[in-house]
């Protein structure tokens, strides 16, 4: 970490000081502060060609969605030193969601809305996308060649959720929307019940931003932190803005992504209970 302040001195001339590396988050994100005095975020990963290329396209995306409204902390820089890509942000005040209350929920609504056409024309592929990802590891959020060999409940409930996949009817339109894919309230910043921030964007990409909906319902399904009338509320504008199919395919990623990092832990029995319940919710047959 020495080495990359020194490089970000020398290279860029952003003089930062250490404050402590973040518990929760992303690998490789830290709090920095100015010679001001003024607390940043600073982000790296090792540089490589791609990376590069998807830090770009998110870069676009996100002042895209600031224009629209979106609470997401300012970009300070960002850029290449040495063999590290990296992102320095101001950091947002406020604390991770611990409950969700009706307002709080309204105001992640309104966050999603502004997701709506943000993105950057390339979700033809989007439930392509999907549905592969559920056979192949395609992000790193889901790897479902970590079951492979899996038996027992587990595979009972890789099968139910992959059939639940391939049986449901694609949506007719290219989604064009910014979507998170991250989303929940691990991820949401508030202060006094006002949404401050939303963080972790590094995995966005274009498709039909319905799916952090139900991200946000698994949330609160696996980890209950709203009132059943909230919850209630969301399943609504679930199936409001997104067709069943769609619905069934994004609830199926969802508890795929969940099943891949519990399996052999000791939360795997409960992901597979929950998500079992999350498939009677949303499949469509």
């Amino acid at each position: 970490m020495a080495e990359l302040l020194s490089l970000l001195a020398r290279e860029q001339g952003l003089k930062l000081r250490l404050v402590r590396r973040f518990e929760r988050g992303d690998e490789g994100a830290y709090e920095v502060v100015d010679p001001a005095g003024h607390p940043l975020v600073l982000k790296w990963v090792p540089w490589r060609e791609d990376a590069a290329k998807t830090a770009g396209a998110t870069a676009r995306r996100l002042e895209r969605l600031r224009s629209h409204g979106a609470p997401i902390p300012a970009q300070v820089a960002s850029g290449r030193v040495g063999d590290v890509l990296f992102e320095l942000q101001e950091l947002a005040a406020g604390q991770p969601l611990e409950e969700v209350t009706e307002s709080v929920l309204e105001q992640l609504l309104g966050a999603v809305a502004t997701q709506r056409g943000a993105g950057l024309g390339t979700g033809a592929n989007w439930w392509d996308f999907l549905i592969d990802n559920l056979f192949r590891d395609r992000t790193q959020l889901c790897r479902p060649s970590v079951l492979d060999g899996c038996t027992g409940p587990v595979q009972q409930l890789l099968k139910r959720l992959r059939k639940v996949a391939l049986d449901a009817r694609p949506p007719q339109r290219v989604p064009n929307d910014v979507v998170h894919f991250d989303f929940g309230p691990a991820n949401v910043l508030a202060d006094g019940g006002r949404l401050t921030a939303i963080l972790d964007w590094q995995s966005c990409r274009d498709g039909d931003a319905s799916y952090d909906l139900v991200t946000t319902d698994w949330d609160l399904a696996a980890w209950p932190k709203a009132t059943p009338e909230v919850g209630e509320r969301l399943v609504r504008e679930i199936a409001r803005t997104c067709d069943k199919g769609a619905a069934a395919v994004y609830a199926a990623h969802t508890v795929l992504r969940n099943l891949t990092w519990s399996y052999g832990t000791e939360w795997e029995e409960h992901i597979v209970h929950t998500g079992h319940a999350f498939l009677d919710r949303w499949a469509t047959g």
